[in-house]
């Protein structure tokens, strides 16, 4: 792979996205390879977190429009197939059975919000930069925004956010809910670093079964319904051996040692 960089360090994978000469632009090759990088890291049951990051100076700047613009007699084809692509992978990485965490620095634009959005915990550096960008284009928020937008931050501040298509700062971002925390860029490396080997030391289980019920969430019935997915995610997690080790534990008043079984 070359647009997306796949590291795997003990229980941790790290996912980059390489095309910083063009601040990580979405291309055919990139949403391709990142299909392939998902479905494997969630495939791989030695990886117990997953890192998101972007090469060079920035996350991502969204979809790459110069394709766009060279492809513009043929554009309803040419982005049929790149959003069907980057759709695949952001619903892979949504429902990826372990945590990923976001390392979001520089300019964040387009498609880049939507592939932040759609990690579990976004650790931003205090230069990133967040911008719908769409409507510069003429075109919709895709890659989920428009439906994690109003449901992080409400129907009003996602019309405006998308509609209005102002940059907001990292701790405007924070105070919005749209990332966990803001570090100093130069610790940015570090902070998602640890960040990930927390969850690399933890009940891999029970983290992809809260996931899935806080995923399934936005979609429950009625609580009643919701109760019996509980229900059903508790005995699930009951089964797996850091269960038993997280009773013991417990009962013991030492630190539980997980081994993500």
């Amino acid at each position: 792979m070359t647009t997306i960089l796949v590291d795997k360090q003990g229980a941790i994978a790290t996912l980059t996205l390489n095309r910083p000469d063009v601040l990580n632009a979405l291309n055919r090759d990139m949403a391709l390879e990142l299909n392939a990088a998902v479905e494997d890291v969630a495939n791989d049951d030695e990886v117990r977190a997953v890192i998101l990051r972007g090469a060079g100076r920035g996350f991502m700047a969204g979809g790459d429009v110069a394709t766009f613009h060279k492809n513009i007699n043929t554009i309803k084809e040419t982005i049929d197939d790149l959003i069907g692509l980057y759709h695949k992978a952001v619903i892979g990485l949504s429902a990826m059975p372990k945590p990923v965490v976001a390392a979001i620095h520089g300019p964040v634009a387009g498609a880049g919000v939507g592939m932040a959005l759609n990690a579990d915990i976004g650790i931003a550096a205090d230069n990133a930069v967040f911008t719908m960008a769409y409507i510069g284009i003429a075109t919709i928020p895709d890659g989920g925004s428009t439906y994690l937008l109003p449901r992080i931050i409400g129907r009003r501040k996602a019309l405006e956010l998308a509609m209005l298509n102002e940059p907001i700062d990292a701790v405007t971002a924070l105070n919005l809910g749209l990332v966990n925390r803001v570090v100093p860029a130069e610790e940015l490396e570090g902070e998602t670093m640890a960040m990930a080997e927390r969850f690399a030391k933890g009940p891999t289980a029970a983290y992809a079964n809260t996931k899935a019920l806080i995923n399934q969430s936005f979609e429950a019935e009625n609580m009643t319904a919701h109760l019996s997915a509980e229900h059903a995610a508790f005995l699930r997690c009951a089964g797996t051996g850091d269960f038993a080790e997280g009773v013991a534990a417990f009962v013991e008043k030492r630190h539980p040692g997980f081994k993500g079984d």
